[in-house]
């Protein structure tokens, strides 16, 4: 029942977006974040057997037995000295690689507009300021008041897209493009640099989901403020540019399929 209700790795190809998600039941992170909520507003775990959350917190519980007993014996194999003793070639590659990371150009195509947003919905308040005063206007005239709620929401749909997205873009970005550079790594397996690509290409097609979203709404923002056309179509240029150099980078990204978004997971044979 646990491996049922839980989607292995949905979590590792998401956008963070969990308000809106229909996967929230299906993923433990969600799940472990939710009891870490109730545990801070000091509300005691729920012990009626017939509730399952009890049971969910006994499975979890259960696997943080099962940990503890194997950490024990790593403890006696493994001295805390190994542990902390530092690795210079580890280090050198693990600078190197972010170094890599920094410079390459669809880092800074993703700060570039991370940096550009937030600036823009500053400057742009007034305009929607008066996009709204406008509307309720109109609707004190009892003209196409249903088309104006649907408009108003519609406006705010978008503002919250471009917001949310503008964060993600850069930090998924980040994570496609270190694998990316690690699966050419040619220290690493053939298995393992298998894995960093394929985990690259999942991240990679979440920026892309990410930048098909956030041009919809710019392209819907350039229908409700023509005055600023040119500074949306700045925007708009930008993420298309990022598009399509992520595609050439990463080919795999857009026929990679996420876990229970795209589809349930397939079982091993």
């Amino acid at each position: 029942m646990e491996r049922e209700r839980f989607i292995v790795g949905i979590y590792n190809y998401c956008d963070y977006w969990c308000p809106r998600c229909a996967f929230t039941r299906r993923c433990r992170n969600f799940s472990m974040g939710d009891a870490l909520e109730r545990e801070a507003r000091g509300e005691p775990p729920p012990d009626d057997t017939g509730n399952a959350a009890f049971w969910n917190r006994l499975a979890d519980t259960l696997g943080q037995a099962a940990a503890s007993g194997r950490a024990a014996e790593w403890d006696e194999a493994v001295s805390e000295d190994d542990l902390l003793e530092p690795d210079p070639a580890w280090e050198a590659r693990e600078e190197s690689l972010q170094q890599a990371v920094e410079a390459h150009p669809l880092t800074h195509l993703a700060r570039d507009y991370r940096t550009r947003v937030p600036p823009w919905l500053e400057a742009a308040d007034a305009d929607l300021k008066r996009v709204a005063a406008e509307m309720v206007e109109a609707a004190r005239g009892g003209v196409g008041v249903d088309a104006l709620t649907n408009e108003a929401h519609d406006i705010g749909e978008m503002i919250e897209v471009i917001s949310w997205y503008h964060t993600l873009i850069p930090s998924k970005l980040n994570r496609a493009l270190r694998g990316m550079m690690e699966s050419g790594d040619e220290d690493l397996s053939d298995l393992l640099a298998g894995f960093r690509l394929e985990d690259a290409n999942g991240s990679a097609k979440v920026v892309l989901i990410a930048i098909d979203r956030s041009m919809a709404a710019w392209l819907r923002l350039r229908e409700i403020l023509p005055d600023r056309e040119d500074s949306i179509l700045g925007m708009l240029a930008l993420l298309s540019r990022m598009r399509r150099m992520l595609r050439a980078a990463l080919p795999g990204a857009e026929s990679f399929r996420r876990p229970g978004f795209d589809g349930e997971p397939e079982e091993d044979d």
